[in-house]
C-alpha cells in the first residue's frame, strides 16, 4: 500500500491520489517551495484542487498523519514518467517542514505497534524528527492535548539528551508509546493544564533529575517544573 494519498476535504471529496514517497518536502522554509509526489499509483483526469491534504497512510488503510498542502494541480506540465515506468507529479509546498528523516519515521509507523522506548533506537539528532511524527499522529487521530493513561508518570531521566528526548519521554510516560504530552513549554502547560480541568490526578516522579539538570540544564528542568507546580501536580 503506497505511505501517502492526496485527498481533497471539501472541494472534490472523491479526488484520491496515491504515491510512493516526497521528495522537497521535509526541508527548511530557505528550501521549500516545490516538492515532488514519487510513485504515483494508477492514472487521473487531470484536475485543480484548492484544499489538497496530504495524508499519510497506515498498514489499515486509515491516515495516520496528514498535512495541509493547498493548491494540487494535476496538469501534463507537471508530471513526469521516470524510465521505469514510475510517475510523479511536481507540486508547490508553503513554508516547508524541516524534518529529514520524517519520512522513515513515517514509514516505520505505518506499519503500527510502536513499541516501548522506540524512539531512543533513533540518534539523539533525530529525536525531533520522531517527535514531530508523534504530535502530528496524535493530532490525527482526534486526540486531545492531555493525558489519556492513569497512574504516575515515570520519567527516565537517565538517557535523555536534548529538550526533543524529553519530550518523547514524557510522551510515552504520560501517554504510551508513540504518546504526545507536548513538543514545548507552551504545549506542556497546556498538556498538563486540560488534565487538571478534566480531574485526571497523578503524580511525576523524575528518576535521575539531577542527570537531566545536567544534561538539558538548569533554565529548562526548572521552567518543567513551575509548569507542573503551577497546575499542582506533584513532582517527585
Amino acid at each position: 500500500m503506497p505511505l501517502y494519498r492526496v485527498v481533497s476535504e471539501e472541494d472534490r471529496p472523491d479526488f484520491v491520489l496515491a504515491f510512493e514517497s516526497l521528495s522537497g518536502f521535509f526541508v527548511d522554509e530557505t528550501t521549500a517551495g516545490k516538492a515532488v509526489l514519487e510513485g504515483i499509483s494508477g492514472a487521473a483526469p487531470p484536475v485543480t484542487v484548492d484544499d489538497a491534504v496530504i495524508e499519510v497512510v497506515g498498514d489499515s488503510g486509515k491516515a495516520i498523519g496528514s498535512y495541509c498542502l493547498g493548491r494540487l494541480e494535476l496538469r501534463p506540465k507537471n508530471i513526469s514518467q521516470a524510465p521505469d515506468g514510475s510517475i510523479s507529479l511536481e507540486v508547490r509546498c508553503g513554508g516547508g517542514e524541516p524534518y529529514p528523516h520524517a519520512q522513515e519515521i513515517w514509514a516505520r509507523w505505518s506499519r503500527g505497534s510502536i513499541l516501548p522506548r522506540e524512539w531512543t533506537r533513533y540518534p539523539a539528532t533525530q529525536h525531533g524528527d520522531w517527535l514531530h511524527v508523534v504530535q502530528n499522529a496524535w493530532f490525527t487521530s482526534g486526540k486531545r492535548a492531555l493525558r489519556y493513561g492513569t497512574g504516575d508518570i515515570v520519567i527516565d531521566g537517565q538517557g535523555l539528551s536534548s529538550e526533543d528526548s524529553f519530550y518523547c519521554a514524557i510522551g510515552e510516560a504520560a501517554n504510551g508509546p508513540g504518546g504526545y504530552f507536548g513538543s514545548n513549554l507552551d504545549a506542556l502547560d497546556d498538556c498538563v493544564r486540560n488534565g487538571s480541568e478534566t480531574g485526571h490526578h497523578y503524580s511525576v516522579v523524575w528518576n535521575a533529575a539531577e542527570t537531566s539538570r545536567r544534561v538539558l540544564g538548569e533554565d529548562f528542568v526548572t521552567a518543567v517544573t513551575e509548569i507542573f507546580g503551577a497546575h499542582r501536580v506533584a513532582l517527585r
